[in-house]
């Protein structure tokens, strides 16, 4: 995708997300299908079986296998659910984020402000990236590949590390927000 299409992508979804008045419900949306995931993930996922992140963070074959194994046919079958769900996840936390960060840095010069914002929308990307490949290595788990678990987990990585950054910078911003409010009053 050329600079420019990507350029055009991310201005269009800051001048429609980047909005305080949509705050509410994209915080609702968000909490809501975190409480889905964390209480479908207790229902489903069973004991000793390990959690997402070890599965996301597995990064190579033998890892994965022992995770397979920990987990058992019904565990995989878990996993496959979660990560199916975690889709859905994908799309709330990409509002909520995107849209409490943009609101906080609208007041910033216009460049700046897009960088901020696309932090939580290319984290997204990686996790859809991801979960894709999980799934197609939890499809087969007696013909794992390397590479891809590799490749999913490397998106993984990475997706962390742009979240860190997206909150480190939301909770700045909401910092300064709140100093500048109660310096004035």
């Amino acid at each position: 995708m050329s600079h420019s299409i990507r350029y055009k992508i991310i201005d269009f979804l800051f001048q429609a997300l980047a909005v305080r008045q949509y705050l509410i419900f994209s915080g609702c949306f968000f909490v809501l299908t975190a409480l889905v995931m964390l209480i479908l993930n207790a229902q489903i996922m069973p004991v000793g079986c390990p959690g997402m992140i070890p599965l996301e963070l597995a990064f190579t074959k033998g890892a994965l296998g022992d995770i397979v194994n920990a987990c058992g046919a019904d565990g995989v079958r878990a996993h496959q659910i979660m990560i199916w769900v975690d889709y859905l996840f994908i799309i709330s936390y990409i509002g909520f984020l995107g849209n409490l960060l943009g609101s906080l840095v609208r007041h910033l010069e216009y460049e700046k402000a897009l960088l901020y914002f696309s932090l939580p929308i290319y984290a997204g990307v990686l996790d859809i990236i991801e979960n894709t490949l999980l799934l197609i290595e939890l499809s087969d788990t007696e013909g794992l590949s390397g590479v891809l678990i590799f490749l999913a987990s490397l998106a993984a990585l990475v997706k962390f590390l742009l979240l860190i950054a997206a909150i480190a910078i939301t909770i700045y911003y909401l910092f300064e927000l709140i100093t500048k409010k109660t310096q004035r009053t």
